[in-house]
């Protein structure tokens, strides 16, 4: 096969390098003909190892170049997500997964490529969990080079001043400006730690300045933490010169992690974990955290278990864990007992063999030789036409549809319209009818994306399933093909039977009770009536949830022994007994005539939410409990009938002024307590009015 590989640059150390240096060669070797793209070499080409390595900066670029020269496949080694889509030509994805939950821009990314890999087990259970089906493909380190050797490790201990009484603990880790290494949490459990163990050491592999990597300034946190910041006694770093122009050698590398008796990385999340494996190998066990991989390679090291209040939310939109100093301690403790002891050669032991399992020879027989058999058998070519076309159409169902279309559409002949547009006139071989599970959506000859009217869901499309359609459109009109063929379907009237189009720019929502029962019959909240918020409720105590939906809260809270009952707006939902009809705007209920009042994902679709929780306060004798879908979520813009666009900290400061917020739940949810004092919010009658519908 010829092979375009897409990665940071063979002779670059760090773990996409490392990565790109150990397997191209052995593909090659294989009988493959590979040229690598990097990021990291500007300008001009130069041969590595016997392969060329070019400038491959322009990524457009990239696809043009393996249609002129006909390559099968481009392998991409970097965040996938920093790949805009639509991404590439039959392209390969190894996807580093180094935050606790995938998030939709990564997502979307995955879906441009043709074969995913995932380089940990973790990556591979939140791919297959949104429906990929990833191969595994595991980075890997050369054991033979990275090994115990006690002669390294005299050597550099000598180096350092450490003599054998000295208790090294190592940090290995790039300085990122959040610490996504953690590498602050561990310097603050050493200064506790160094207190009670005098003769302990830690040393930093890292850009302590923060300079290239605008990292923190690491100098200064050691001189704050009370140490000599200038990398003296017992704070160590590596040299900075050295460091910062890659003239470090893997040799000295093999030496520090010798010399170490402890690596610590209690990191928030690693997309492999190159520093822990490499340590390993050299019979050093490590300190991991467990979020991401942080369990799977660690080999007889220590785990910190990770807790609930750890964990804080990305800028990435989504779910980190930030391990405390107060939970580095203990592990340094123990090992630092077991080193004492001498039981810590067993753990040793344990992180070799391990190690030895990620050997880079058994890795690429295991994993990537078999891969690349079955890209083999797929007998692709590059095609000049981007296979966009089936991504943008095929990826609509169980993405984007919110509603069960047989409750709510009267026009079901519609989805026997066989679609024309791409698979007959480009001969594609998908040849589906056109709303399998998916929108009626064309184009005009002017390239516009249109909506058929007869389908009574184009009233509910998403303003993210919009904007998603109309960036890979964007890629697809780019083709005179595609042109082309758009402007002689409407000449010869194939879309004369499907009725009227609106511009999905134009698109006048509409929000029945049709839709309301179709979404919520569909969608629940993530929401749960856990033990942590029952024990919040007053026992046998009433309880209402406004905006019911199909009433299961009210059911699970009667079954627990609950006086509880819903109202709803929808009046398909209202049954007299456990749903009555109410306006959350204007319940039908005195004042403090509930213990606790429930408002589940419905402060996001109102105009003027700070009426509504005036409204909820007033029905209620104590408590109000509520969970909102905030800006940040990245369901927000999957219902079009979210209008308030707050983000947590934007509905804190409201909620603030309203009442006292006793708990904070899980994502946007809070329990309030009504304030002794009278807020300036809780006079119903001169609340003011939001501008522009509470919009932010």
């Amino acid at each position: 096969m010829k092979i375009l590989w897409y990665s940071t640059a063979p002779f670059v150390g760090v773990g996409y390098g490392v990565l790109t240096n150990a397997l191209v060669p052995r593909i090659v070797k294989d009988g493959h003909f590979v040229k690598i793209a990097t990021k990291h070499h500007l300008g001009g080409s130069l041969i590595v190892s016997g392969v060329e390595v070019f400038d491959g900066t322009e990524c457009g670029m990239l696809n043009k170049l393996q249609e002129v020269e006909n390559y099968d496949y481009i392998v991409s080694v970097f965040d996938t997500w920093t790949m805009a889509p639509p991404g590439f030509n039959n392209w390969v994805a190894v996807n580093f997964l180094d935050i606790e939950i995938i998030h939709h821009q990564m997502i979307k990314a995955l879906r441009c490529s043709q074969v995913q890999t995932a380089v940990t087990q973790h990556g591979m259970r939140e791919m297959e969990r949104v429906g990929f089906k990833p191969y595994y493909t595991p980075l890997g380190v050369d054991t033979k080079l990275f090994r115990p050797d006690k002669k390294l490790r005299k050597e550099f201990r000598e180096k350092w001043g450490w003599s054998d009484d000295t208790f090294v603990i190592g940090v290995v880790g790039i300085n990122y400006s959040n610490d996504r290494k953690n590498i602050i949490g561990t310097l603050r459990a050493f200064q506790g730690f160094h207190k009670e163990h005098p003769n302990s050491a830690l040393y930093l592999h890292s850009d302590t300045m923060g300079s290239a990597t605008q990292g923190l300034p690491l100098q200064w946190i050691i001189a704050s933490c009370g140490f000599d910041g200038t990398g003296k006694p017992p704070v160590y770093y590596v040299d900075q010169l050295a460091y910062h122009s890659w003239n470090i050698s893997q040799k000295e590398l093999v030496g520090l992690y010798n010399a170490f008796d402890v690596m610590c990385l209690p990191s928030q999340g690693e997309g492999f974990g190159m520093p822990w494996i490499e340590a390993e190998a050299c019979g050093c066990p490590v300190i991991s955290a467990d979020t991401t991989s942080g369990k799977e390679l660690n080999f007889g090291g220590w785990v910190i278990p990770v807790v609930e209040d750890y964990y804080e939310f990305s800028s990435l939109l989504s779910w980190y864990a930030r391990v405390p100093p107060s939970a580095i301690f203990d592990p340094l403790e123990e090992a630092y007992k077991e080193w004492k002891s001498g039981a810590i050669k067993k753990r040793q032991k344990l992180a070799r063999k391990g190690a030895l399992e990620y050997d880079w020879d058994v890795v690429y027989t295991k994993y990537w030789r078999p891969l690349l058999q079955d890209l083999e058998k797929r007998s692709v070519t590059a095609d000049p036409f981007p296979n966009y076309a089936l991504k943008f159409y095929g990826s609509f169902g169980g993405r984007i549809l919110m509603v069960d279309c047989q409750l709510v559409c009267q026009h079901p002949e519609i989805c026997d319209l066989k679609y024309p547009l791409l698979p007959g006139e480009l001969g594609l071989k998908d040849t589906r009818s056109m709303l399998a599970r998916s929108y009626p959506i064309v184009a005009d000859k002017k390239g516009k994306l249109c909506v058929c009217t007869r389908c009574p869901l184009h009233k509910w499309l998403s303003p993210r399933f919009v904007e998603e359609c109309k960036d890979t459109w964007t890629e697809l009109w780019a083709f005179p093909r595609i042109r082309e063929a758009v402007g002689q379907l409407w000449d010869k009237k194939c879309f004369d039977a499907w009725g009227t189009f609106v511009e999905l720019d134009r698109i006048e929502h509409d929000f029945d009770e049709s839709y309301a029962q179709a979404l919520q019959s569909r969608y629940y909240t993530t929401f749960q009536l856990t033990d942590e918020v029952l024990s919040f409720f007053p026992k046998g105590c009433k309880v209402l949830d406004v905006g019911a939906g199909d009433g299961r809260r009210v059911k699970e809270l009667r079954a627990k022994g609950f006086d509880a009952v819903g109202t709803e707006v929808n009046k398909s939902r209202v049954d007299g007994d456990l749903i009555v009809y109410g306006d959350i705007m204007a319940l039908p209920f005195k004042e403090n005539s509930f213990d606790v009042v429930m408002a589940i994902d419905v402060l996001e679709h109102l105009e003027e939410p700070l009426k509504a929780i005036a409204e909820l306060l007033y029905v209620s004798r104590d408590k109000v409990v509520l969970q909102i879908t905030p800006s940040e979520d990245a369901t927000y813009r999957e219902d079009s009938s979210h209008v308030t666009a707050w983000s947590t900290n934007h509905w804190k400061r409201e909620l603030f002024e309203f009442a006292e917020i006793k708990k904070a739940l899980p994502g946007c949810g809070f329990i309030l307590e009504k304030k002794k004092r009278r807020s300036r919010h809780e006079d119903r009658s001169s609340l003011p009015q939001v501008p522009g519908g509470a919009r932010t």
